[in-house]
This record gives C-alpha cells, sequence and structure tokens, in this order.
C-alpha cells in the first residue's frame, strides 16, 4: 500500500514537472516583441503598464507652465497673504463654472452644428446658414478650406459653400470645436500677457491630437475626443481669471506665478469635470475627464480618456519641441514609454503640429 502511494506521488511529480518544462519552452520561444511593435493601447487592461504621472511627464508640464508665465522657474513655498490667495482660489473654484465672469456658457451653436454634422438628411445649405451664425466661424471655415492639408486647385476658396464641399464632415467636424471656443481664450491685458496665447496653442495642439488618437485607436468618437481635449485648458483659463480676481481682492501684493500654477495643477481636472456636467455633455464624456482627475493609468482608461490622456501630453510635448525645449525624439520616446507605439505617437504628433500650421 505504501509503495503503491510513493509510485502515484512520483508519477504526479513527473506531470506537474514536464508541464512546467512545457510551459517554459513554449515561453522561451516567443521573442519579446520589440519596441516599435508594442501593441497600442486600446481598451482596459490591467493596470501594470505606467503609472498616470511619472517625474518626466510632470516635467514636461511643468515646462509648459513655465513658458506661459514666463518665467524661469517656480517656488512654490506660498505663504502668508498669497496663501490666502491660493485658499481662496481652491474654495471657490467649482462655484466658478456657474459665474458668467470666469466660466463661458456653452457656445449656442455648439449643439446645432454638432447635431447638423451628425444628420444624413442635412443638406450643405443647412450648414452653410448655421456656420454664417458667427462670422469667426465662418473665416476659419475659409481658412482651413485653403489651407495646404484641403485645398486642391490652385484657385482660391472664396464661398462657405465650396469651403463645406473641401472640408466635407470631417473636416468640418474636426474645426468646429475649436474655432467656437477660440473668443474664450482671449484675455486683456495685463500681468501674465503670455498666459493666454501659450494655453490656445497648447489647446489647439491638445485638440488635434486627441482627435487623431481616438480615430486611430477606433474605439471612441474622434469629435467628442476633440472637444473635450479642449476642457482641460478652457479650465485653466478659467483658474486664470478666478485667481486674477481674487488677486483684486488683495491690492497690496502682486500676483505670483506659482500661485496660478498651484491651483491649475489641483484644480483644473475638477473644473473641466464640472464645465462637461455644466454643458450636460454624455457620461463617457465625464468619466473620460474623471479617469483624468483620478489620475488612473492610461492603459486601464476608457478609450475616450486615452485619447484625452496623450492628446494632452502629446500637445505640451509638440509645444516644447517647436520652442526648442525638448527634442522630438525625446520627446516621442516620452509618448511611448506611456504606452503608445511609434506608428500612432507619429500620427497624432502630426495632426498636433498640423493643428497651429493651417
Amino acid at each position: 500500500m505504501t509503495l503503491t502511494i510513493i509510485l502515484i506521488a512520483a508519477m504526479v511529480g513527473l506531470a506537474v514537472f514536464m508541464f512546467g518544462m512545457r510551459g517554459s519552452s513554449s515561453r522561451s520561444s516567443v521573442p519579446d516583441a520589440p519596441r516599435d511593435e508594442v501593441r497600442p493601447i486600446a481598451g482596459p487592461r490591467s493596470g501594470d503598464g505606467p503609472p498616470f504621472e511619472t517625474e518626466a511627464t510632470a516635467s514636461a508640464l511643468a515646462e509648459c507652465y513655465k513658458l506661459a508665465f514666463t518665467v524661469p522657474g517656480f517656488d512654490y513655498v506660498i505663504s502668508g497673504r498669497h496663501e490666502d490667495v491660493l485658499e481662496k482660489v481652491n474654495h471657490n473654484a467649482a462655484a466658478a463654472v456657474h459665474q458668467r465672469e470666469y466660466f463661458p456658457r456653452r457656445p449656442m451653436l455648439l449643439p446645432k452644428l454638432m447635431q447638423a454634422l451628425n444628420d444624413d438628411e442635412s443638406t450643405r445649405r443647412e450648414l452653410v446658414r448655421l456656420i454664417l451664425e458667427d462670422p469667426a466661424l465662418a473665416g476659419s471655415t475659409l481658412q482651413r478650406a485653403n489651407s495646404a492639408a484641403y485645398r486642391y486647385s490652385p484657385e482660391p476658396v472664396d464661398s462657405l459653400d465650396r469651403a463645406v464641399v473641401v472640408l466635407g464632415t470631417d473636416g468640418l467636424r474636426s474645426l468646429l470645436a475649436t474655432a467656437i471656443l477660440q473668443p474664450v481664450f482671449r484675455q486683456p491685458k495685463g500681468h501674465f500677457d503670455n498666459f493666454a496665447a501659450v494655453t490656445w496653442e497648447h489647446a489647439q495642439r491638445t485638440a488635434a491630437a486627441s482627435e487623431m488618437c481616438a480615430r486611430v485607436l477606433g474605439n471612441a468618437d474622434p469629435f467628442i475626443a476633440q472637444l473635450i481635449g479642449l476642457l482641460g485648458p478652457l479650465a485653466r483659463i478659467v483658474l486664470f481669471r478666478l485667481t486674477m480676481e481674487t488677486y483684486r481682492e488683495f491690492p497690496d501684493i502682486q500676483p505670483r506665478a506659482e500661485v496660478f500654477i498651484r491651483a491649475m495643477q489641483s484644480q483644473a481636472p475638477n473644473v473641466a469635470g464640472f464645465i462637461a456636467s455644466t454643458w450636460e455633455l454624455s457620461d463617457p464624456s465625464i468619466r473620460a475627464l474623471q479617469e483624468q482627475t483620478d489620475k488612473i493609468p492610461p492603459d486601464t482608461m476608457s478609450p475616450l480618456g486615452q485619447a484625452i490622456y496623450f492628446g494632452e501630453l502629446c500637445g505640451a510635448l509638440t509645444l516644447l519641441t517647436k520652442r526648442g525645449t525638448y527634442s522630438e525624439e525625446g520627446a516621442q520616446a516620452l509618448l511611448m514609454e506611456q504606452g503608445l507605439n511609434r506608428k500612432i505617437t507619429q500620427e497624432i504628433w502630426q495632426a498636433a503640429n498640423r493643428a497651429v500650421q493651417e
């Protein structure tokens, strides 16, 4: 009896050993994927990829703040009256989205144009009529139609009707959100005059990269990704206005860049979510923004959340590369370190650069 038990145990042990060897052999026969062929993020996975924020990504975004506020570095020791300003801004950030002087209402044309562009029954005449309601949008439509990316003849596009034909539905959708929201990013002269222009450029690049990322991943609406991509920079504009107004309550001190930046770093994701809720955007849109607030790893985000995340990072990196702060190779390597493959990195990179060339 004892001998039988020993034989059975030996056979089981041998079987386990052979199975383990077979698995080891199978695994060793598959080479590691080359860096350029790592599969793209395309949906929630295990969360074992890179974190939401690394020292490298935080450094890139800090460089954008330096550029926007025209400062060589930061002294993050905030005390005294400046600390009082920051505390008040943090306290009032949520309420700011309901106050017209800080927060823009949803552009009236936005839902109308979205409906028209998504409706197969809409005619070109209807689109032209809607675009004509906003002179700035009409000008942007003609400008885009005459850009190198769309113009296919030596003759200039000089009518909105023809511009609508040239751009097509996708071209109009990609133009729509940025053109309508551009006036919101304008600021009166005063302190930190460079902030609005840099933030607007970052917004354009982010929106274009988010749109392209959604398009190539294929699991999110590109137009919605573009629109949501604009809300992060828009939130920073809201917080800039709120902080500047709060400083007016403290006339004995001059505004400090660090106070603005600290408020934006802590409150901008929340404010972007408040904007989306106030504009009654879709649940997936609000969830994608919440993923940025919660700082979850990008490979666990929804497809729309991933498009926003990589769009924001790509927008920042192309902005900095244009100014010579980063090399293109190093900046693209950072995007790949966060989970994209080389092909998608290059596509969203080109989209972000085209956004400010047209």
